[in-house]
């Protein structure tokens, strides 16, 4: 079973790209999981989707942030019956 206490393969992570395809115009590349939080913003900043264009960035990343959450919460309760 999967270790989600540890998160060896860093989900929440690869999550929080997935995510960003949510609120942006591109998903933020799997590599900038290792990038700074400056490029991140930046990157989020030229990548705004027009509905969340004058939203301001911090509220931008904890959209995704929860998005990520939300779906790592459900595969860590439901990991079992997913595998079934």
């Amino acid at each position: 079973m999967y270790d989600f206490d540890q998160d060896p393969k860093r989900v929440k992570d690869t999550l929080f790209c997935s995510m960003s395809a949510q609120f942006l115009t591109n998903e933020l590349p799997v590599e900038a999981i290792d990038w700074e939080n400056e490029k991140i913003e930046e990157w989020i900043d030229e990548n705004k989707w027009y509905p969340f264009e004058d939203w301001d960035t911090q509220l931008i990343v904890e959209l995704i942030e929860s998005a990520a959450w939300h779906v790592y919460d459900f595969m860590k309760n439901n990991f079992e019956e997913m595998v079934k």
